[in-house]
């Protein structure tokens, strides 16, 4: 045979990205990821003749893994394999040593054992003819998960104060607080280590404060995320929008709209430490409190209302597994083929979501890969960008190569905007794995969790349709009738009190038709329209969406939780964009 099928993978995924202290630590994360990626693919176009089934590597984002059909016999390919593994190793140590020369730091010592023993890389190469590309890549899937359940990894031995994002690694860069600039006898030194690099607390010549927090001691890798916009010339987002951006962008849209002037450097956290009387962070610029204090202003001459609450959006495509390697595939298709056209629609997908769908002021993409998304969503527009990505998703037309339907289960966290980002990102992750769950399996729903400031949690899982009706519209319409003032919030109380006490430890309430009845009668009561055919048309309607749901929630805990949730969104959200 003088083919090989090639399945390469690079990673750790989910430690390397989800690490992270800062919006630009994910995205960074995310994007050298893709990168490396790309670089290895790329190596393998020059190295051999050589076809890319899957991903296209010129999409925008690009998996942590690519399969190939290489025109070498397997023994050539093995020594080809061992090049990528190679060249992608020194790419990431590349990143590392030219972000550290152009900010002019010396490389502290272990700097590059943490740098060279972070990439986890593993790849499989078979024997391979056209007509068992199928059989192949099923086994090539089979050999790759034996690899990585083995959990091979170079052991680093390090003793010292721990890493601020990882908490894994020993810290390389630190800098000082205030108090330790001043205190001649270098207290601080007792915390680390020899090896380590040290900032003055208003040492900014290079080192910005993005980069490095007084106080803050960051490992090799972690530093490495951090500055790698001094690597990245082009495509990097050097300034990838913070939480607290993220929350204010329908705001600062609205102000835009009003002929306002929106600086390009804002502390926009310094806008809610001034609306909370606080004052600004020392460790902003004197431009950016100076602008923070003009936004500030004019959002309130203007009575701007604006919330502290943001929503971290992921998303994974159901069964994609078995979708990849295992489809059904209609007569006379061949698995590449198909191969080739899910490449294609899922990059028009990816394309889409970011021309298109998750544009500002609706939020920010950190990642969008086609069967996976992963981005920052302005509260004002959550409901309408999960229905808008849903349905584009269900769009991906294959029908010509199989009978596949596409679906996604999202999990969605709301949080304030000082909740650290690591626990937000755990929580979304927890919700789209509750939403697989959902109903022992079948998938096509998602999963919403708030974490309110003052510790409490409400979450719900739903399907996205009940019936022919979307989830999400109906929870908006709950939080427009709320915040109109149409309805007062009381029946969601009531509901709460009345209901919990009726259900059985299994957290069911069998008697439907009560149910029907009290749904109605409540919100009778905190009806607040006075017109009585205006006001009995909006009740049924808004009745038989609340009892639909009710009967679609699996338990009344799930359905008060999504009622709950409506009733903080009717708070925090000012408008609704549906």
């Amino acid at each position: 045979m003088n083919q090989s099928l090639l399945l390469f993978s690079v990673g750790p995924v989910q430690s390397f990205i989800a690490q992270a202290r800062k919006t630009q630590d994910l995205y960074a994360g995310s994007y050298i990821l893709s990168h490396l990626c790309r670089t290895g693919a790329q190596k393998l176009l020059d190295e051999a003749e050589s076809e890319i089934v899957f991903p296209d590597i010129k999409n925008k984002f690009v998996p942590n893994r690519f399969i190939a059909i290489v025109d070498e016999p397997v023994t050539n390919s093995r020594v080809i394999g061992k090049k990528l593994e190679e060249c992608i190793r020194l790419e990431f140590k590349k990143i590392a040593d030219e972000a550290l020369n152009k900010l002019g730091l010396e490389k502290p010592q272990g700097f590059d054992e943490q740098v060279t023993k972070q990439l986890s890389i593993q790849w499989v190469i078979l024997p391979f003819e056209e007509k068992d590309y199928q059989k192949s890549y099923k086994k090539l899937e089979s050999l790759l998960g034996a690899i990585k359940n083995t959990r091979s990894f170079e052991q680093l031995e390090e003793t010292g104060r721990k890493c601020s994002i990882c908490g894994e690694r020993n810290v390389k860069f630190y800098r000082k607080t205030r108090e330790e600039s001043k205190n001649e006898k270098n207290v601080y030194k007792k915390l680390f280590s020899k090896n380590v690099c040290i900032l003055e607390y208003n040492e900014f010549k290079n080192v910005e404060l993005k980069h490095l927090q007084p106080g803050e001691g960051l490992c090799g890798v972690c530093f490495t995320k951090r500055v790698a916009e001094k690597y990245f010339t082009e495509g990097f987002e050097k300034d990838f929008p913070s939480t607290a951006k993220i929350a204010l962008l329908d705001a600062l849209d609205e102000l835009k709209k009003d002929g306002v002037n929106i600086p390009q450097r804002i502390g926009e956290q310094a806008i809610f430490d001034l609306k909370s009387g606080r004052k600004p962070a020392e460790d902003l610029t004197d431009e950016e409190k100076e602008n923070a204090k003009k936004i500030y202003g004019a959002l309130k001459e203007k009575n701007i209302s604006f919330s502290p609450y943001y929503a971290v959006l992921l998303f994974d495509g159901d069964n994609m597994g078995e979708k990849v390697s295992g489809p059904d595939l209609k007569n006379g298709v061949s698995l590449k083929n198909y191969h080739k056209a899910l490449t294609r629609k899922l990059g028009e997908f990816a394309d889409q979501v970011t021309r298109n769908i998750i544009v500002e002021p609706r939020g920010h993409t950190v990642y969008a890969g086609g069967e996976d998304f992963l981005g920052f969503i302005n509260l004002n527009y959550l409901f309408k960008i999960m229905k808008d990505l849903r349905e584009e998703f269900g769009r991906i037309d294959l029908s010509e190569y199989a009978d596949e339907e596409f679906t996604f289960s999202a999990g969605v966290a709301i949080a304030h905007i000082k909740t650290p980002l690591s626990e937000v990102l755990k929580w979304a992750r927890k919700m789209e794995k509750e939403a697989k769950e959902i109903n022992g399996g079948e998938k096509d729903a998602f999963g919403i969790a708030v974490l309110k400031r003052s510790g409490e949690i409400n979450k719900a899982v739903f399907k996205w349709k009940v019936g022919e009706k979307w989830v999400t519209d109906i929870i908006s319409n709950i939080y427009n009738s709320l915040r109109s003032g149409k309805f007062s919030n009381k029946f969601i109380k009531n509901l709460n009190i009345e209901f919990l006490k009726l259900v059985d430890d299994s957290g069911l309430f069998n008697d439907k038709k009560i149910v029907e009845l009290e749904i109605k009668r409540l919100l009778n009561r905190s009806c607040m329209l006075l017109g009585d055919d205006e006001k009995k048309e909006l009740i049924t309607k808004l009745a038989e969406d609340l009892f639909e749901m009710f009967l679609a929630s699996g338990n009344v805990g799930n359905f008060l939780s999504v009622l709950n949730i409506a009733d903080f969104m009717a708070r925090e959200v000012k408008q609704v964009c549906l």
